[in-house]
């Protein structure tokens, strides 16, 4: 009683509409790109569900309640729970796909096991909509302590040439054409392709303090006479090339655009650090407020 009360007053109040609205908004859309006719010949239980929608709504969340740590986290929990409907519905008709063809065996595993892969499967939505709100949130804190920091005397400011996130983003740039080389050039097999393989996971992972970097290192505040980046830019564009190739692949029928999403991701991603890192070179002089000699 106590946690439906307080669902009907975190819907009713101001403070949590909007997340939880956001939620409710993703279930179609969750529903509409994980559903399969037929589940797979292995899938007996729980499937796929589309992680695309849970990020729109823990970003969107995480900015609209951003200016809070503790209300963007309360906030994403309960915009996860909203999202997660289309996790349980989803549990259900493969549940129900699985009673209606499978064997007597099957079909009893299927009764036994649904119930705990929906407990698993909703605390996984809230848990990637939570987090992603989370860290939008900081985001956006950052972005705006950096704006305040900004002033005609530098006064207080960080000197933004102490800054060390710029090297994971250097690291990520010169990796990905080595990477890109090496698969054109060394055969799959062998040890040599065992090593690219390798190369590629750690560019897929260098991938996430690279883009970290361009935007801590970005958002150091500066004086207003230094170089000031576009943090709009430098993170959204990664963010845009994910997403178009995402809607790219849902269109061209991908079983999963996912794949081609990360791909796109990464591009986007390379190309926008190795146009910061330039700029940042470019303005090197500017980079803290000080007038180049």
């Amino acid at each position: 009683m106590d946690a439906f009360r307080e669902y009907r007053e975190a819907v009713a109040g101001d403070p949590l509409r909007f997340a939880i609205l956001v939620g409710l908004a993703t279930v179609p859309f969750t529903v509409a790109f994980s559903w399969q006719p037929a589940p797979d010949e292995a899938t007996i239980v729980g499937g796929t569900v589309s992680g695309a929608p849970l990020l729109v709504a823990g970003a969107l969340v995480g900015y609209r309640y951003g200016d809070c740590a503790s209300r963007t986290r309360r906030a994403g929990i309960w915009a996860g729970l909203a999202a997660s409907v289309a996790t349980v519905l989803l549990y259900a008709a493969t549940a129900v796909l699985t009673i209606g063809a499978a064997s007597t065996t099957t079909a009893a595993f299927a009764v036994v096991l649904t119930p705990i892969a929906v407990v698993i499967g909703v605390g996984l939505t809230v848990l990637v909509t939570a987090a992603t709100a989370v860290v939008v949130g900081w985001m956006r804190r950052r972005t705006a302590r950096a704006s305040r920091g900004r002033d005609a005397t530098g006064k207080g400011s960080p000197n933004a040439l102490e800054s060390r996130w710029w090297l994971p983003v250097v690291a990520y740039v010169l990796l990905v054409p080595t990477v890109a080389l090496a698969e054109g050039l060394v055969e799959p097999d062998g040890g040599a392709g065992f090593a690219v393989a390798l190369l590629l996971i750690g560019t897929v992972l260098l991938s996430v303090p690279a883009a970290l970097g361009v935007f801590v290192d970005a958002t150091v505040p500066r004086c207003e006479s230094a170089w000031l980046p576009s943090v709009r830019a430098y993170v959204g564009l990664p963010v845009c090339g994910f997403a178009v190739a995402y809607v790219g692949a849902t269109l061209y029928g991908s079983p999963r655009p996912s794949a081609p999403a990360g791909f796109g991701f990464l591009v986007a991603l390379w190309l926008t650090a190795a146009a910061y890192l330039a700029n940042r070179y470019r303005h090197r002089g500017r980079v803290a407020g000080e007038r180049p000699r």
